[in-house]
């Protein structure tokens, strides 16, 4: 069972909950009351779907998050560029200042 994915182990859940609350009876006269059990069981599932909700909205908020990192980064990027070919444009291409500030780009 160790190599089930998420949605596999999750339905392995709801089946075995479901199959030994209907054959409770039977469990019943073998001396064990799976009852509590069951309970547990439905606990413990339903935490983990709230657990998997909340991956699932931190997954989203870490996309915007990424989203917004790259947006602003080339924003910044690109600023830098446009001051470095002002500074071209005023100073020349061959000029120390100008071949100084293009280097950090190959760096």
């Amino acid at each position: 069972m160790a190599n089930l994915n998420e949605k596999e182990k999750r339905d392995f859940i709801n089946h075995v909950k479901s199959t030994v609350t209907d054959e409770a009876a039977a469990l019943t006269a073998a001396g064990f009351d799976p009852a509590n059990r069951v309970s547990q069981l439905g606990s413990e599932y339903e935490a983990a779907n709230a657990a998997e909700i909340a991956q699932q909205k931190a997954q989203a908020e870490s996309l915007k998050a990424t989203r917004l990192s790259q947006e602003t980064l080339k924003v910044a990027y690109d600023d830098a560029s446009s001051l470095v070919n002002l500074i071209e444009g005023l100073l020349g291409k061959d000029n120390e200042l100008v071949h100084k500030l293009r280097q950090f780009r190959n760096n």
